[in-house]
């Protein structure tokens, strides 16, 4: 069919508008080796792990550090391969009673504000088993051969960020909170550690530009269907989710007010959103369920998203309403449609479709943290953060009144208990003994996906483009 006209025209079409088709096009890349070399920073350890036949077979490089010389460069490249017997059934089971907690969780957030301290207990004891038939053995082959004088050296030739390559089996584990890993880094080391699908799909993520790029700008979409509400116990005086997105968009924190929308202006539609996805080349949310029960999987697929250089959703907030409408929604969907939109189907069609990196919550999370990291996450992006540097601001947040960590912020965004923060000035430092905000559970929620470590934009402030 080469010979033929129309072939052709097709073939050019969807190479020059097709984001999925450029993905596709493997054998115009070059090797592995030179990928590494010119497609991620010096001293990034890139680590696959794929679970095939009851073994975990692992494999790493370590890009050289920087040097003008090629030659010498190629010669830094240092790798690993090794093999260690993991039962798939135990594997399989793990994943499967995490995924029982999270829907204990789920349900009991329908009523409550705060994570149930046995399932939370149950939880941090099944990613310590996790851990310790998982990822342990590889940890210690990984240090042996990066961190030959340890991990508290400073040897100049130490890894300095880590992208993590997990099949679909050990995706839906939060292998970037283990503490096996995060001890590779110097503390807290959230933002040293990122995940994909390929190397390949990495590579390819920057290098596919947007035919009309758009100038940086920021949206942001909050509860969409309306659904939050003040519970009996709460504040009178406590901030809703729409008042949040109010206080962002006037303090210039989202740069384009015009396009960011919440649920007391208008009932979004998916026409809405994907104006959003036009106009933005960074896109926020924040609301409840997941965020494929406000706009279908179906017309993702559709949309072009090479301008996006960050999408980043911060759902799964849970109360009566919105459970009940996720519900509805899911037994609408085919087996097929749902596994599109799990935690790992989601991300991948995000990336086919050209958004360059995506911050996903994969498990359940109170209403008020699921503000306040918002909150953080956005701050810390419009001052020019990268993605991971600004999901580690939020994962290393800390709290001085423990009894306050699940009461919702005051109008203007007061901690109870705390003294007002002057936004000229920001927040002030911790007190000594402080506490982390989040819980284990909801630090586990949060992934980074795609090279979140790459430099941010600077955004243009005030209400329209420019």
């Amino acid at each position: 069919p080469e010979s033929l006209a129309a072939y052709r025209a097709t073939r050019k079409r969807l190479a020059a508008e097709s984001p999925a088709f450029q993905r596709a096009q493997l054998q115009e890349l070059p090797p592995v080796s030179e990928m590494l070399l010119a497609a991620l920073p010096p001293l990034t350890l890139v680590v696959t792990l794929q679970v095939h036949r009851h073994h975990l077979y692992v494999g790493a490089a370590r890009t050289p550090p920087a040097d003008p010389d090629p030659a010498q460069r190629a010669a830094g490249l240092r790798y690993m391969a090794t093999r260690t017997r993991v039962l798939e059934s135990n594997l399989t089971a793990c994943v499967q009673k995490l995924n029982e907690v999270n829907v204990g969780i789920e349900r009991e957030l329908i009523t409550g504000a705060e994570i149930d301290g046995a399932l939370q207990d149950r939880y941090m004891e099944l990613l310590g088993e996790a851990e310790s038939f998982l990822v342990k053995p590889f940890v210690e082959d990984l240090v042996s051969q990066f961190w030959p004088s340890g991990v508290d050296s400073d040897d100049p030739l130490n890894p300095k960020q880590m992208l993590l390559l997990p099949d679909s089996h050990m995706w839906p584990l939060p292998l970037e909170r283990f503490p096996s890993l995060l001890e590779l880094f110097p503390a807290p080391g959230h933002g040293a550690m990122t995940r994909d699908f390929s190397l390949h799909l990495a590579v390819q993520r920057p290098k596919t530009a947007a035919p009309h790029p758009r100038p940086p700008s920021s949206v942001l979409l909050t509860d969409a269907f309306n659904e939050d509400a003040l519970r009996p116990r709460d504040d009178p005086k406590s901030e809703t989710m729409c008042a949040l997105h109010r206080r962002l968009v006037d303090a210039k924190v989202v740069s384009n007010a015009d396009r960011s929308l919440h649920g007391q202006m208008v009932r979004v539609s998916s026409e809405d959103i994907k104006g959003m996805f036009a106009e933005a080349t960074t896109f926020l949310s924040l609301g409840f369920g997941r965020f494929f029960t406000t706009m279908n999987v179906r017309q993702l697929v559709s949309q072009d998203l090479r301008h996006l250089k960050l999408f980043a959703t911060f759902q799964r907030s849970q109360n009566d309403s919105s459970f009940r409408r996720q519900t509805k929604a899911d037994s609408m969907k085919s087996i097929r449609q749902q596994v599109m939109e799990n935690s790992y189907g989601a991300p991948l069609l995000m990336a086919f479709r050209g958004a360059q990196c995506s911050i996903q919550v994969v498990s359940p999370v109170p209403v008020n943290l699921g503000m306040r990291c918002l909150e953080v996450f956005a701050r810390a992006v419009q001052a020019g953060k990268t993605a991971a540097k600004a999901l580690e601001e939020v994962l290393a947040s800390k709290i001085d009144n423990p009894e306050a960590r699940y009461a919702r912020s005051l109008e203007g965004g007061v901690i109870p208990g705390q003294a007002p923060v002057d936004p000229k000035k920001g927040a002030p430092p911790p007190q000594e003994g402080a506490e982390d905000l989040l819980p284990p559970h909801t630090r586990g929620a949060y992934l980074a996906i795609g090279l979140a470590w790459l430099p941010s934009e600077p955004e243009v402030t005030g209400g329209k483009k420019k």
